[in-house]
């Protein structure tokens, strides 16, 4: 049985999701470590922007994209623990968002590599994990000269 309830957000106000969709948060997101229960929200729009949203509060809300969106080799190396966390047979199971920082100047947008947000579907559950391989930025310019 589906059951839809409502849920307070930052940007559209109250916004009516379906229980199915809600991702389990175990550990939370870093510095919001309360919040265990957020939605994608998928606002639609061709720059691939969607919205991690606390169905708690508004607030955390966090602008994501998906990684493959930045970096189409992206090629995160997930601690082990973590895959067990998310009840992943290994990282292919896991979908990838890196959680984007907007300023007044959208020019100096940034997204974070090396903390990206590992998504079970399947299990509905995700994490904040931080990369065992470091070749990946936590704040990687999204604008740079040439693809402003």
């Amino acid at each position: 049985m589906v059951i839809n309830m409502m849920i307070n957000t930052k940007d559209y106000g109250i916004l009516d999701i379906n229980e199915e969709d809600i991702i389990s948060f175990p550990k939370g997101v870093y510095a919001f470590e309360e919040s265990k229960s957020f939605v994608i929200i998928n606002s639609g729009n061709k720059s691939g922007f969607m919205q991690l949203q606390s169905i708690e509060n508004e607030n955390p809300r966090f602008i994501i994209l998906p990684a493959e969106n930045i970096i189409k080799d992206y090629n995160p190396d997930i601690p082990e623990d973590m895959i067990k966390i998310l009840k992943a047979d290994t990282a292919d199971d896991l979908c990838f968002f890196v959680i984007a920082v907007i300023p007044s100047n959208v020019k100096a947008s940034t997204v974070n590599l090396r903390s990206p947000i590992a998504v079970n579907f399947k299990e509905r559950l995700g994490a904040q994990v931080i990369l065992e391989n470091g070749e990946y930025p936590v704040r990687f310019k999204l604008f740079e000269n040439e693809r402003a």
